[in-house]
């Protein structure tokens, strides 16, 4: 008997002292990541509406890939940039306003649900509108260095207003 119980005391003295992260600080660490994801796509929506094409491509991996549902190409890195360069040669005064609205984070990789609208100025009604919003989903891929790039993108229009 006295056996067992000093078995047991070092079972439990061994498992005291083996690593474990508390609750407390997994739900901080991966609210640091989300927040970090968070981050990431706001830089790039930032740095599209500042008209800063080549920042803007920084922030897609370079194995990136897109697309928006009513489309039947899926775009590389290239083809981003010059969609980039188009939209804002079409539309010069042109912003996104895009919210995160879920973020999940399994590894390597970070699912990021978005709404979003391109917002332009309607010199008629002298205010900023929308011509054209979407439902998108982001998948970013957290490089080697630690931070996150966007590695894939699906969007799904909400809706579009011709001029």
């Amino acid at each position: 008997m006295k056996r067992l119980i000093i078995v047991i005391s070092v079972l439990l003295f061994t498992a005291g002292c083996t690593k474990q992260t508390p609750e407390g600080e997994k739900k901080i660490s991966k609210s640091v990541e989300e927040n970090n994801v968070i981050n990431t796509i706001d830089s790039f929506i930032s740095a599209y509406n500042s008209h800063d094409i080549e920042k803007t491509v920084s922030f897609l991996d370079l194995n990136y890939k897109g697309v928006v549902v009513d489309s039947d190409n899926v775009v590389d890195i290239t083809e981003a940039k010059n969609a980039f360069y188009n939209l804002m040669k079409h539309y010069p005064d042109g912003k996104w306003n895009t919210k995160c609205e879920e973020v999940n984070i399994s590894g390597e990789f970070a699912y990021v649900m978005t709404i979003g609208s391109f917002m332009v100025s309607d010199p008629i009604e002298n205010k900023i509108i929308p011509v054209y919003s979407e439902r998108s989903i982001r998948i970013l891929k957290k490089q080697k260095e630690g931070t996150w790039k966007i590695f894939r993108y699906i969007a799904v229009p909400a809706f579009t207003y011709e001029q």
